[in-house]
């Protein structure tokens, strides 16, 4: 199901797009950092709906935890972009969607000049 036009305004205004690529019976999830700072990514909720009314919500979490992302690190860089987590054999009719939980790492303390 597509975004309502409230969803996608709202959607454009924060730094992590998370996106659904659907092919056939695959959706892969993808999270793209729009903003200025580093992202530390928490948790991935991806739900799945299926024909028939029964749902699935996957609780994906950095490497080295149960129910992992397939993305390498916790941190998302920015201007960086990468592929999550894939689902493959999904019925026809099936619905997925995604929500992740980060931490914006935005205040940053320096040091002053040292000449050597």
């Amino acid at each position: 199901m597509a975004c309502t036009f409230p969803q996608e305004l709202f959607n454009e205004n924060l730094n992590l797009n998370v996106s659904l690529n659907v092919s056939g019976t695959t959706a892969t999830l993808s999270l793209q950092n729009n903003g200025q700072n580093i992202l530390q990514l928490t948790r991935i909720l991806l739900g799945v709906t299926y024909p028939g009314g029964s749902a699935t919500v996957l609780y994906l979490r950095p490497p080295g935890m149960p129910i992992t992302w397939s993305y390498p690190g916790a941190t998302l860089e920015q201007g960086l972009g990468a592929a999550f987590y894939t689902l493959s054999g999904l019925p026809s009719g099936a619905t997925v969607e995604a929500q992740a939980e980060y931490i914006e790492v935005q205040d940053r303390s320096r040091s002053c000049q040292a000449t050597i």
